[in-house]
Parts: structure tokens; C-alpha cells; sequence
């Protein structure tokens, strides 16, 4: 009534935001309905701007390839150590400043991509990453004598981790921001597979650069070099292309709506067909309101303990094979298909099941830590040969990979989905400071007396995860039950709603 009258005295106030955003949206109706009559796709029946879609798509996920080699550092990290005469304690020490750069200082790149895009942020990251790895492939034990090798590698490997924290946001983002919401869960998959397969590619990359002879170590960094300025170069020229679809004048209304701050009963009574120009018409929530919600307190909290743990093993995983004479690259193989397998499992289904009440983001969630979890627990289980506790390592391998996938495959549509895109890089790289200080507490656990051998020499350190995510995996599975409620909630009000609607 208020907008209708003007001698309402909430008229002045309410009036112009509506019809600004009335002529917001009629604006974008116009422009694709123009730009739709002489495009490519509408001669070949396809949806609108698919081209452009496809072809961002492509290039990030050569993105999340690259990021990859922050997660390969296991495989790689003894010819390093060799390589600059550092004992093992220094090698982890610099591990612990790329996953710094990777984690502690991922809110950077996602709060560049919020505020000013992808182009300029990738240009950023492109100079970080080259200033890292130049100055490493110039270093030498004596090189400069006023600076010790460890300090400039310190340096190094901080740009290095920091920087491909560039390619890993703006690739998993991107596409959910640029492709219509009823698909984010099919691309978010796309995505989420080529990330788990990169741990494998670039593995199996360092492997091949090892076979041919040489320097190894500096071979691979040229390789870096190479491969990371190219893809960020293409990723570049794609996004500025693409940028209509990333800036929101060729997005569809509600492509900034979230489901975690719905609409009051009131508003959902107003409309039938229109209800997606509803949502994009309404207010989206603010920073302050999403950082102190439940669902981001839960996230934090699942990052803390349960991803936390997933890089602290992805990075010890080599060292407990070790114990029983398994081949890190068997492991290494098995993980990256299992991992991609279990990141399918839940970013698919996603898009056809999240409006059930027990089909939402949570519910996911809870599944894959289940499955980590009961990974972690072979481990822990006393085996009496050296051949039952190899099949055991083995097994938990297996598990731990689809349950890791799954964890880290629904993370970024789950915060598409209950935050929006307003905010959404750095939502996700806050929720990464948490790792950064996770990963060395874990680290710490994972210790054992220099006369034991076997799996079980580590068994404070599996139980210890035990603890961790039962308590998490509780928490998650309330998190499930509120949600469903809250869905039945709506399609009760929704259902109360229809004698209203013409």
C-alpha cells in the first residue's frame, strides 16, 4: 500500500527502489531479446550466450589444473629438499608458508574478484606467481650471499602458494556466477572433477620431467612457468570477452538470490509465475548478516576440522605408506580418480534434488563426511602382517578419496546456493584462514617414536580425526534436519498461498 499511495508516509522511502529495479529488469528483458535475434546460438537452437559459457568454462578449468601443484607438494618434496641440501624439518617448514599463501591469504584474491573482476585479479595473480617462481629459478645455495637460501625459498613459496590460490577461486567461481542457477550443480562438477584431476596430472607431470633426466627440479619450474602464464593469459582474454556474463547485464534476474536468507511468508504469497523476478527484486543480505549466520558458522567450522585434516593427510599420506612398502604412485592414481568420482557423486545430483527437503547442500555434506571418516577408521584398526596392513592402506586410500571428493566437491555450490554471488569469493576465502591454521596443528599430531613401524604407529593421529569429525558429522546432520524443515515449511506456506494466486 505504501508504494501505491502516495501519502503514505513510507511512499518516499519504498517507491524509488522499486521502479528503479522495475526498469533494471525490463532493461535486461530488452537487451537479450535483442541480442538473442543475431546471435550463432539461436540459429543452431541453443540457450543464450552458450558459446561464451562453454568457452569460459574450458579455461577455467585449465585454471583448477593448476592448482593442483599446490597439492602435489608430497610428491615432489624430497628432490626439492635434496636439491637445496634442507633437512626434513625445513621442508616442511616451507610447506607450511605455501599453504599459507594457499589458505591464510586466499580472502585476498576472493575479495579482488568481488570487487573489481576477474580480468584484474588474474593480472595479479599472473605477477605474483611470476615474481615467485623467477626468483626460485634463479636461486642457489650462495645466491645472494646477505640472504640464506632458506628465507628466499621461504619467500618463494609463499608467492607460489599464493598465487595459485587465484586460479583455484576464480575457477571454481566463475562458472557458477556466469551459467543459469538450474545448472550450477552440472558445472560446478565440470569444474570440481578437473580440480581433483589435477592433483594426478600435474603428479604425473613432475613424474615425466623426473624420467627425462636432469634438472629435475629446475625443468619443473619452468614447466610451471610456462603452463600457468599461458592458462592465465587465456583466462584473461576469455573473461573480458565473457565479461557481460560476469558483471550481471546478461544474467538471469535471479542469478544473485540465495536460499539461506529466504523470503517471509508475506512475500511469498505475492506471486506465482513471477516468483524468480521476486527474488531478484528483493534485497540481498549483507555481509555482516551472512558472516555471523548459522550456515556460515558451520562452514567455518566444517573447514577448520574436516578440510583441515583432508590437506594435513594429503600432504602425510606418502610418509604412513611408507611404513608398510607402498608405492606412493599407486596411491596417487587411485586418489585422483576416486576423488573425481566422489566430487561427480554430489555436484550432479545437486541440481535435481536440492529443492527436496532431504535432497539439500547438508545433506551431502553429512554423506562424504561419513565416508572420510570411516576411511580414517581402517587406519586405525591393529592388523597383525605386513600384507593385511598394506591391503588396509589400500582400502583407506580408496575411501578417504571419494570421501574427499565429495566433501570439497559440494562446498562450492553449496555456498552458490546459500549465499548468493554478492560476496561469494570472499566468503570462500575466509573459510580457508581456518585451514591455514589447522593444517600445522594436525601436522603437529602426526608424530611417532623413532623405533615403531606400521600403520599403527600413527593411531593418536587417526583418532584424533575420528573425534573431530564425528563431532562436525553431528553437527552437519542437524544442519540437514533444519534445513528439511525449513523446506517444509515453505512448501506448506506455498501450498497456503494458492487460493491467493490468480
Amino acid at each position: 500500500q505504501a508504494a501505491t499511495h502516495p501519502t503514505s508516509p513510507h511512499s518516499n522511502r519504498s517507491a524509488p527502489s522499486t521502479c528503479a529495479m522495475a526498469r533494471d529488469l525490463k532493461q535486461n528483458v530488452d537487451l537479450w531479446q535483442t541480442s538473442s535475434q543475431y546471435s550463432l546460438h539461436r540459429m543452431l537452437g541453443l540457450p543464450l550466450y552458450t558459446f561464451r559459457r562453454v568457452l569460459l568454462l574450458a579455461t577455467c578449468i585449465m585454471g583448477v589444473f593448476q592448482y593442483g601443484m599446490v597439492l602435489t607438494n608430497g610428491v615432489s618434496a624430497d628432490d626439492f629438499n635434496t636439491y637445496y641440501e634442507l633437512t626434513t624439518k625445513q621442508g616442511e617448514t616451507l610447506y607450511t608458508c605455501m599453504n599459507f599463501g594457499a589458505c591464510a591469504l586466499s580472502f585476498i584474491p576472493g575479495l579482488c574478484y568481488d570487487r573489481f573482476g576477474c580480468v584484474p585479479t588474474m593480472i595479479l595473480g599472473l605477477a605474483i606467481f611470476n615474481c615467485g617462481v623467477v626468483l626460485q629459478l634463479g636461486w642457489t645455495r650462495a645466491f645472494p650471499e646477505w640472504l640464506s637460501t632458506m628465507e628466499g625459498l621461504m619467500f618463494c613459496y609463499l608467492c607460489f602458494g599464493f598465487a595459485c590460490t587465484f586460479f583455484n577461486v576464480i575457477g571454481s567461481f566463475a562458472p557458477l556466477v556466469a551459467f543459469p542457477v538450474k545448472d550450477v550443480g552440472k558445472v560446478s562438477a565440470c569444474v570440481q572433477v578437473s580440480m581433483s584431476l589435477g592433483i594426478t596430472v600435474q603428479s604425473q607431470a613432475y613424474y615425466w620431467l623426473k624420467g627425462l633426466g636432469g634438472d629435475v627440479v629446475q625443468n619443473y619450474l619452468i614447466y610451471a612457468l610456462v603452463c600457468t602464464n599461458v592458462t592465465g593469459a587465456l583466462m584473461c582474454i576469455v573473461f573480458w570477452s565473457a565479461r557481460g556474463l560476469m558483471n550481471g547485464s546478461q544474467q538471469e534476474p535471479s542469478s544473485k538470490s540465495s536460499e539461506a536468507f529466504p523470503a517471509t511468508r508475506e512475500d511469498q504469497c505475492t506471486t506465482s509465475k513471477g516468483s524468480e523476478l521476486s527474488a531478484a527484486s528483493a534485497p540481498a543480505p549483507s555481509l555482516r548478516r551472512m558472516l555471523v549466520s548459522t550456515e556460515f558458522i558451520f562452514m567455518n567450522l566444517l573447514f577448520f576440522v574436516a578440510v583441515g585434516f583432508a590437506f594435513s593427510f594429503l600432504d602425510v599420506e606418502q610418509e604412513i605408506a611408507s611404513e608398510v612398502g607402498v608405492e606412493s604412485r599407486s596411491l596417487t592414481d587411485l586418489f585422483g580418480v576416486l576423488n573425481a568420482l566422489g566430487r561427480l557423486s554430489v555436484s550432479i545430483p545437486l541440481d535435481y534434488t536440492r529443492t527436496h527437503p532431504w535432497g539439500g547442500v547438508f545433506s551431502y555434506i553429512t554423506v562424504s563426511l561419513m565416508i572420510f571418516m570411516c576411511g580414517v577408521m581402517i587406519l586405525a584398526f591393529p592388523y597383525s602382517t605386513l600384507a593385511a596392513q598394506q591391503a588396509a592402506m589400500l582400502a583407506a586410500n580408496a575411501v578417504v578419496a571419494y570421501g574427499y571428493g565429495g566433501l570439497l566437491g559440494i562446498v562450492p555450490p553449496a555456498l552458490r546456493f546459500l549465499f548468493g554471488t554478492e560476496h561469494l569469493g570472499l566468503l570462500y576465502g575466509i573459510l580457508y584462514v581456518g585451514v591455514a591454521i589447522s593444517v600445522p596443528l594436525w601436522t603437529l599430531i602426526f608424530s611417532k617414536s623413532d623405533a615403531c613401524a606400521g600403520l599403527g604407529c600413527y593411531r593418536s593421529y587417526y583418532l584424533c580425526c575420528v573425534a573431530g569429525f564425528a563431532a562436525v558429522l553431528a553437527l552437519a546432520a542437524a544442519m540437514a534436519v533444519r534445513d528439511c524443515r525449513a523446506k517444509r515449511a515453505t512448501l506448506e506456506a506455498r501450498g497456503a498461498c494458492q487460493p491467493l494466486l490468480p
